[in-house]
């Protein structure tokens, strides 16, 4: 009701929303955002850019990379890291002289098995943690070379929040967790560990998505233990290429209110969930990235098929946001 179009003259927006007051000064923000290609819809709102690694120029000790470019906290749930392990500085396989992470899977691991069968650890930039946010996005990109085999699945990495616990099959009201899965034939979804106290209830919740003929709600599925699939089935990683991720996350800010989760492949939406209740402890905020890979799954039916390996850089986190058009809802 807002928005008017003159021919032959601009397109008034937002009229009649507010008036200029006399005698007073008045703050005035304007933001633009220009779509990227002809035909996109221009709906991003540019934030603040508050952590990035990119990548090395030259080979470094993986642990000081780790210490000062992600900001690594030593916990209990790290594992993988260092030359004797899966987790190592390599040459971008497309880039020579650029040094990216790289990670190796030993043929036959899985998240139970012993050394290389993959890497995991948590990020906490201190940028983020000094804030309470509770709306930011992750980027990445990844690269699966051509011996990479899918198998079953296995994870990739998210955001997290609070305790490190919302994983393995531990679901709790004190963190959340959103990494991403492959699973067979490179379909790819997100794995998300959050609050089972959703409206009216769990069950009620995944059976609306469980039992539906709603194309969009098809892509999520619940597991009581395990973490909820959302997007399954509606992008394909690729193999000898670098993909682009992107996972916005908001946290509800009361108790009962939703929160949402919207995931980008290659700058198209994937996923895009928003009456998901993400906490119903509202006591904590998003803490950083949940670095996480392996096979699995918790048993040796995950495993990889064969030694191989996964490529990771130009990693940020920022406060951008990005609505996806009213044709790309699919979750």
């Amino acid at each position: 009701m807002h928005i008017y179009c003159v021919p032959g003259y601009g397109i008034e927006i937002a009229k009649n929303t507010w008036r200029f007051q006399h005698n007073r000064w008045h703050l005035a923000r304007q933001e633009v955002h220009m779509n990227d290609h002809p035909g996109q819809n221009a709906q991003q709102i540019r934030g603040a850019t508050i952590w990035s690694w990119n990548h090395e120029s030259q080979n470094k000790d993986i642990t000081a990379v780790l210490r000062d470019g992600f900001h690594m906290i030593d916990t209990q749930e790290k594992f993988g890291i260092g030359a004797d392990d899966s987790l190592t500085l390599a040459e971008d396989p497309q880039n020579p002289g650029q040094w990216v992470l790289r990670v190796f899977y030993a043929h036959g691991s899985y998240s139970g098995s012993g050394k290389h069968r993959g890497a995991q650890f948590y990020g906490t930039p201190s940028a983020v943690t000094s804030h309470s946010y509770t709306t930011l996005t992750l980027e990445y990109e990844v690269y699966f070379p051509s011996s990479f085999g899918w198998n079953k699945g296995g994870k990739l990495p998210g955001l997290w929040g609070c305790t490190r616990d919302c994983s393995g099959g531990r679901i709790k009201d004190t963190c959340f967790s959103t990494r991403l899965m492959w699973r067979p034939l490179g379909d790819g979804e997100v794995y998300a560990y959050v609050s089972h106290s959703q409206n009216p209830s769990f069950d009620t919740w995944c059976a609306k998505y469980d039992h539906t003929n709603i194309p969009a709600y098809m892509h999520v599925h619940c597991t009581d233990d395990k973490g909820i699939e959302m997007g399954k089935g509606t992008f394909r990683f690729q193999h000898n290429r670098w993909l682009h991720i992107r996972q916005e996350v908001h946290l509800n800010a009361q108790p009962g209110q939703n929160g949402y989760i919207r995931l980008w492949v290659d700058g198209h939406a994937k996923t895009h969930v928003t009456d998901v209740i993400m906490r119903q402890n509202t006591h904590f905020d998003i803490d950083g990235l949940f670095f996480s890979t392996f096979f699995g799954g918790a048993d040796s039916s995950w495993a990889s098929p064969n030694d191989t390996y996964t490529y990771y850089r130009n990693f940020k986190i920022t406060t951008d946001t990005l609505n996806p058009t009213q044709s790309e809802l699919v979750g």
